[in-house]
């Protein structure tokens, strides 16, 4: 707790009241080195880090090392902690082990960017009392970290503060509102999306394919016209299943929402097909309906390519 936390105090003291100046609050110099990534779970909103946090200082009257905490980990532990003096200076150290939350961004998935954030704050002191400088110079990650299918874009590393709005209830705190030091570690990474892509989405194309031969079948042909668009259409389900199953739930459209849903459409329109087709077969118009089957046939596909090159470009820039 920070002896005094107002820039005056008045106490009344034999009736005089006497004035105490606050104390500067102490400067700290917070670095981080990012030692491994593992364990990234999309369905389930985390992932795992170790890192190293280190906090250089002056003053023998804060632990900075003690109060630190991570503030958006699921759980985290720190070990091998150490406390030495350098040049006059306090050097603590230790490594973290954490299980971190993420709000994984999968719209463009499997051609996703990710923002991995690490926040560590001060659960004790605010910036009364505490202030955070960023070692920039020597917070990095480490060269030997391989996330299989991505690629590390950047890492960078700030302090800001991170403002409650409340005091948690010390009277020495103005009422309404509190605010402590905070260091951010973002590393940016990127997918290398298209081998994974064509592993997850050849079932969707190949069920669109499969629902397309029914124009080369006579519509009088009912059992193999019809039986290959549903066929597709199965196909198509269970391979939006088996994406979903990979992915957290989301409000907005992604990419795979947008493919399987074109998809889909392009399966309705073939059954549609399909259906007036049979009538005008019914009706002995057969110049009519086999017009109908190749202009349908033609365009439905190209419609479909370029959607889905228009989608994948966007996707993939």
């Amino acid at each position: 707790m920070p002896l005094l936390r107002r820039l005056v105090l008045l106490l009344a003291l034999g009736g005089a009241p006497v004035v105490l100046l606050a104390q500067s609050p102490d400067t700290v110099k917070v670095g981080l080195w990012l030692k491994s990534l593992y364990d990234m779970d999309l369905s389930g909103g985390a992932y795992n880090t170790n890192f190293w946090l280190w906090f250089v200082y002056r003053s023998d009257s804060i632990a900075p090392a003690e109060s630190a905490e991570v503030t958006n980990a699921k759980a985290f532990e720190f070990a091998q902690a150490s406390v030495e003096k350098k040049g006059g200076l306090n050097w603590a150290s230790q490594e973290v082990r954490a299980e971190m939350k993420q709000i994984w961004d999968v719209n463009y998935f499997p051609f996703d960017r990710q923002v991995l954030t690490i926040e560590v704050e001060d659960a004790q002191n605010d910036l009364e009392s505490v202030v955070y400088l960023a070692d920039t110079a020597n917070s990095t990650y480490s060269k030997e970290i391989e996330l299989d299918g991505w690629k590390i874009e950047s890492f960078e590393v700030s302090t800001t503060q991170h403002h409650y709005a409340t005091n948690f209830g010390d009277p020495t705190l103005a009422e309404g509102g509190s605010d402590y030091p905070q260091l951010t570690a973002q590393l940016t990474i990127r997918r290398n999306g298209w081998g994974l892509f064509f592993k997850l989405f050849t079932g969707v194309y190949v069920a669109f394919f499969i629902s397309w031969l029914a124009f080369f079948v006579p519509p009088t042909e009912v059992d193999p016209r019809f039986g290959l668009s549903v066929g597709g259409l199965f196909g198509a389900v269970g391979n939006k299943y088996l994406v979903d199953s990979i992915l957290p739930d989301i409000i907005s459209t992604s990419l795979s929402d947008r493919i399987h849903g074109l998809t889909f459409a392009m399966l309705l329109s073939n059954v549609v097909v399909s259906v007036i087709s049979l009538y005008y077969a019914k009706q002995e118009r057969t110049a009519t309906y086999k017009r109908i089957d190749r202009t349908a046939a033609a365009v439905l596909v190209v419609i479909f390519l370029i959607i889905n090159v228009i989608f994948i470009a966007q996707a993939a820039r």
